[in-house]
């Protein structure tokens, strides 16, 4: 939500760190305020993330320089490309943030807001760029789990029409230890693979996430509906039982809300989102390739891009 230009950490026109002028303010997610600022030597727009007190407070900030370092290296077509990580200090207090590069066009979750279901080739394609982005990450060495994919976080860019899906906000991503785990869980509940709640986070966790997404803007529904009012909102136990619960039943049938989903692609979705992470996809290449194969069929050409007018 977001607040009003006084009650936020920076105001337009604001110079940090010497480098930085603030352009505006973007929004508020659940672990930073997000800005658009001009980088002075550069003459380039960039996002930056200010981090919430409570974040930083729970966080090592020198382990986060350290895998800022790593993350700034990851550079490919499907990611946003993270850019500094590092703090300034405003009227006696030290404010810690990341910079990434800036992507125009809109949110996943403002498309999805305009068009409610995606048509199928266009879904499919969004998620493929999404998943080619992730397998960068899950490929690199030390392995980079995001941990916080959601609408809100997959940026779409339009070029010469046809949508291109962008993987974005790494600011919790984290690196896998030698256990080829990682402590703590991060993200949104609603997006949450299962074993997440035991604070166990694996490449196969961003896999149902990532599954949790394609479901919803195939079929403009969530695979599991929850209705929290605002008192359990404030109750993360809660949250967590009524979840628990919900997920014991697998998802309905995605080709129930969307007839175009034939046999071979729901398949591949409820794969995805199989609660037995044994029994889900390991990684997102392998996610990727299965659903490649499933959208064989369709000829995503400059004309039929055109007709979408997604943009």
């Amino acid at each position: 939500m977001t607040r009003e230009k006084n009650n936020t950490i920076l105001v337009k026109g604001e110079i940090v760190n010497n480098t930085y002028e603030v352009g505006f303010f973007i929004g508020e997610g659940a672990f930073g305020e997000v800005y658009r600022v001009k980088h002075k030597f550069f003459d380039e727009y960039q996002v930056m993330k200010v981090l919430k007190k409570d974040y930083v407070e729970k966080t090592d900030f020198n382990d986060v320089m350290d895998e800022g370092r790593i993350l700034a290296q990851l550079s490919h077509p499907n990611v946003v490309r993270v850019l500094d990580i590092n703090k300034f200090s405003k009227t006696g207090k030290d404010h810690y943030y990341i910079t990434m590069s800036f992507i125009g066009g809109e949110s996943l979750k403002q498309l999805v807001n305009r068009k409610i279901q995606l048509d199928l080739p266009v879904a499919t394609s969004i998620m493929i760029d999404v998943l080619k982005g992730l397998t960068a990450a899950h490929r690199n060495n030390p392995t980079i789990i995001h941990r916080d994919i959601n609408t809100d976080n997959i940026l779409i860019s339009y070029d010469d029409y046809k949508p291109k899906g962008i993987l974005g906000d790494f600011g919790i991503a984290k690196l896998m230890d030698q256990k080829n785990r990682i402590p703590g869980a991060g993200g949104r509940y609603m997006y949450f693979a299962p074993e997440c709640f035991m604070n166990i986070y694996l490449p196969t966790s961003d896999v149902f996430s990532a599954g949790v997404v394609f479901y919803k803007i195939l079929t403009g529904v969530h695979p599991w509906e929850y209705e929290f009012d605002q008192k359990t909102l404030k109750d993360n136990e809660k949250i967590y039982k009524m979840i628990s619960t919900g997920r014991k039943k697998p998802p309905k049938s995605p080709s129930l809300y969307n007839d175009d989903i034939n046999d071979k692609l729901e398949k591949v979705i409820m794969k995805s989102l199989n609660k037995d992470m044994e029994k889900r996809y390991r990684t997102a290449q392998s996610f990727l390739k299965s659903l490649e194969k499933s959208n064989s069929k369709y000829n995503l050409s400059h004309g039929y891009w055109m007709e979408q007018n997604l943009s």
